[in-house]
């Protein structure tokens, strides 16, 4: 009922059905149609337009789509490049690994003649995770043989992203600036390697070393602070049952 007594209540009801009306209701309607007509007259406008430009820009149009599907099969070819290098470099990097772990650093660098050492993977697969890590057992070795600048080079093309590698990675680079006598550089990537990874292996190993680079500096304050964070954050690893009495030392300097 209600839907009918709204119908009654309409303008065009009552346009039909009160004559002294119907002039100012054909009227109306006028202007209404007129309205739709300039609405439909906007939107062929527009349409238009879309058509034009589309047809004057065609041949960049064109270029632009065949771009874009070169970009994506550029990208998964590439990717699939990558995972064939890859593939090659692990399959070649274990002996040079086993030379590492047996203290033949030469051999790991070189190779023996039958098998690629880190440098020749590095130089021809450095683009690789494979290439990645041997320029950190690179890194490794250097600064065994005190060739601190080479080493520092390695380390920082590393870029490993594994927890652990990659922070201890960065550890090393803080104690080769430890034996440079650049106590401040090297806090930066004890502090780097700290934030690497939160895990219970390395970062409390960090937290101490930068903890007595702070202590060598005199800022007790800041040791205090992190050899706190070992034996609050990590109170089961060997650090924190080691570090106590520094925790004691430094807390009584710092007053």
């Amino acid at each position: 009922m209600k839907a009918e007594n709204d119908n009654y209540r309409s303008p065009r009801f009552r346009c039909m059905i009160i004559p002294k009306k119907a002039y100012f209701c054909s009227q109306n309607f006028r202007k209404m149609a007129k309205k739709e007509d300039e609405n439909l007259i906007d939107v062929g406008k527009v349409y238009s337009q879309s058509e034009e430009f589309v047809e004057k820009n065609k041949k960049p149009l064109t270029i632009a789509v065949a771009v874009l599907v070169l970009l994506i099969a550029g990208y998964f070819g590439y990717t699939t490049y990558l995972d064939g290098q890859n593939k090659e470099a692990s399959d070649s990097i274990w002996k040079a690994e086993y030379y590492f772990e047996i203290d033949s650093l030469d051999k790991a660098i070189n190779g023996d003649g039958q098998y690629f050492g880190f440098e020749y993977l590095s130089e021809n697969y450095g683009h690789t995770k494979t290439g990645k890590l041997a320029n950190y057992y690179l890194g490794l070795i250097y600064k065994e043989k005190g060739d601190y600048d080479l080493a520092l080079e390695y380390l920082m093309d590393a870029n490993v992203e594994d927890d652990i590698i990659g922070a201890v990675a960065l550890g090393n680079m803080g104690d080769i600036y430890i034996d440079l006598g650049d106590y401040m550089e090297a806090l930066k990537y004890f502090n780097k390697a700290i934030s690497h990874s939160d895990n219970s292996f390395t970062a409390p190993i960090y937290l101490n070393k930068a903890a007595l680079t702070y202590t060598a500096l005199e800022n007790y304050g800041k040791a205090t602070d992190y050899y706190q964070q070992i034996v609050d954050d990590y109170p089961n690893s060997t650090e924190a049952r080691e570090v106590k009495k520094n925790l004691a030392m430094v807390k009584q300097l710092a007053g």
